[in-house]
């Protein structure tokens, strides 16, 4: 059994220094636009059973193939999270400990062994800092390159649910079973704001270009944009909401939810439900969006999902909005329409899945 008792960072590192404050010259530095995949790309996925598996997607002709890359036995609790930054993989689980990965090498580099509570989020900022959430009600930042801990953000009064780092790298959000949402200034290592919200916030993301985020409350979901602190949109759902992305297509920002009920649903920014298609077998756990470049050249966001049926599916994010889009143009009044897609293609791990994150496959 791994041990717990160890608060320090406990991975292969060399002539590191303890650091005592977060200078300036340590904050998160501002991401450049993402490449977006060409030859191939990874999927990165937890599971109930703590097992961590990495399925390489890549298309052979016209047809996306995923296989197996690696599997892992990771942790000896549930698998919460999982991210990947660059060359590095990490996986946070109910055992309290962070694994640390480097995809290049494909070998484990340690542990780390800040948190006292479950590991509920983790989000990489580029390659260079990892941030890390935890029912301990702490946000810790790593520096990945001797991956000491830069700074502990300590400002919740409950178990922290998730975090969002914004695109500039200056910000970040945390949701709270506080009933709270922070925003972090991540170039001072300081509360920026604490704002009341209406319930228990489980899941916070960003919009592509920062200017609103996205906050999920179970069967609710509100849209925020920057610098205001009453909701620009409220969508209300039927089903619980267990995983939310915001994305864009042809110039437009959507909300996408996978719900108890098997369901992927597409949200309008303004609130409006649009579609929905019925996408698993069981309840889906995690969303993650990507963009890759087909065959014929050209580049489209891919949508990846997983679920307690134990399959990981890859879809077009067209597939799922033009419908809309073209029943718009011939409609004068447009119900929600219920959508029968297929996926690019499926990888059934045959496991319980919990998390997902999709990344570029070059290092």
């Amino acid at each position: 059994m791994a041990n717990t008792q160890k608060k320090r960072a406990r991975v292969d590192k060399r002539n590191v220094s303890t650091i005592d404050s977060f200078a300036e010259n340590d904050s998160l530095p501002a991401l450049l636009e993402n490449e977006p995949a060409k030859d191939s790309f990874l999927i990165s996925a937890g599971t109930y059973e703590r097992i961590l598996y990495g399925v390489e997607g890549r298309f052979e002709g016209e047809v996306l193939a995923l296989s197996s890359r690696f599997i892992f036995p990771a942790h000896i609790g549930c698998i919460k999270s999982v991210s990947v930054g660059g060359r590095y993989l990490a996986s946070g689980s109910t055992d309290e400990i962070i694994r640390l990965y480097d995809l290049k090498k494909r070998v484990e580099l340690g542990s780390l062994h800040e948190h006292k509570g479950s590991i509920t989020s983790l989000q990489f900022h580029g390659h260079s800092h990892l941030l890390s959430a935890s029912e301990d009600g702490a946000i810790c930042i790593f520096r990945t390159k001797d991956w000491e801990p830069l700074k502990v953000l300590k400002g919740h009064r409950g178990p922290v649910n998730d975090i969002a780092i914004h695109p500039s790298g200056k910000l970040a959000l945390s949701v709270s079973q506080d009933r709270t949402v922070i925003v972090w200034n991540l170039l001072t290592g300081q509360r920026a704001s604490r704002t009341k919200t209406p319930n228990s916030g489980e899941l916070v993301v960003w919009n592509p270009s920062g200017t609103s985020y996205v906050i999920s409350y179970g069967t609710e979901v509100q849209v925020y944009n920057v610098g205001q602190a009453e909701p620009a949109t409220t969508i209300f759902s039927q089903q619980r909401i267990l995983a939310v992305l915001a994305v864009v297509f042809k110039g437009n920002t959507y909300v996408i939810t996978g719900c108890q009920d098997k369901r992927i649903r597409i949200y309008s920014i303004g609130g409006t439900e649009l579609a929905s298609a019925q996408c698993h077998d069981n309840r889906i756990k995690g969303l993650s969006s990507l963009d890759m470049v087909f065959p014929d050249g050209s580049t489209k966001t891919i949508i990846v999902s997983v679920s307690s049926d134990g399959r990981i599916k890859v879809w077009n994010l067209a597939d799922m909005i033009d419908p809309v889009l073209q029943l718009e143009e011939n409609t004068a009044v447009v119900d929600v329409l219920d959508l029968s897609i297929n996926p690019l293609a499926t990888y059934n791990a045959d496991v319980r899945l919990t998390c997902v994150f999709s990344s570029n496959n070059s290092f």
